[in-house]
């Protein structure tokens, strides 16, 4: 099938998200700003024409245009072969859509919009981080936390028995709470989340190339 192309940058945890179930599903990619040869601005004209609001991801196959990570990532599911990442029953495929639609959005929201791209992006004065606004975010994020703590609680995966679009999209994001070093870490060093993300990086091939450390240029 036709190769896909994942516009975003490479440390963007959506993009990983993306980038995750490719390598699971064995999808030929590529990966970047760079698209057919020439450089696409990000938030540019071209950028806010695949998106309604210039976020990243943008998934492209040919002239076809996606944006979304959930939506990208169901579609990838479902369009490509190899191992499927979602159930067949209809009700079991809605909740696990509910997850996904709780990780792509508030989980993702709390843990690195609200907390962990402070310390990337720092918005404080001479830029530093804005130490109060990630005290007052803290919360949330170790709400968050302990929400998917509850699903692990369930068995090895986020849902069901297996490696679903549920662990792909909270895997980018839960790798870069595991980076977290002091005054800043949200997990204590024996924690279940951090042996969940270093289980699937033992178990799964597409893991360990995907969760490494990454910073922006």
């Amino acid at each position: 099938m036709t190769s896909v192309h994942i516009y975003s940058v490479p440390f963007s945890s959506f993009g990983r998200v993306v980038q995750l179930v490719c390598e699971q599903k064995g999808i030929s990619y590529s990966m970047g700003l760079e698209v057919a040869g020439m450089n696409v601005e990000f938030k540019g004209e071209q950028h806010a024409n695949w998106h309604p609001y210039s976020k990243m991801p943008v998934l492209l196959i040919g002239d076809q245009v996606l944006c979304e990570s959930a939506s990208i990532i169901r579609y990838l599911d479902n369009a490509y072969p190899g191992p499927e990442l979602q159930p067949t029953d209809p009700w079991l495929r809605a909740k696990l859509d509910e997850r996904v639609q709780l990780l792509s959005t508030y989980i993702n929201h709390a843990l690195i919009k609200d907390y962990i791209l402070e310390l990337i992006f720092p918005k404080g004065q001479d830029g530093a981080p804005r130490l109060d606004v990630m005290a007052a975010n803290k919360p949330a994020a170790l709400k968050a936390l302990s929400l998917l703590e509850s699903w692990l609680a369930e068995g090895d995966y986020l849902f069901g028995n297996s490696f679903s679009l549920a662990d792909a999209m909270a895997l980018p994001s839960l790798y870069y709470v595991t980076q977290l070093q002091e005054p800043f870490n949200l997990l204590p060093a024996d924690s279940v989340i951090g042996s969940y993300v270093q289980r699937m990086k033992d178990k799964y091939p597409a893991c360990q190339k995907v969760l490494v450390p990454k910073q922006p240029s």
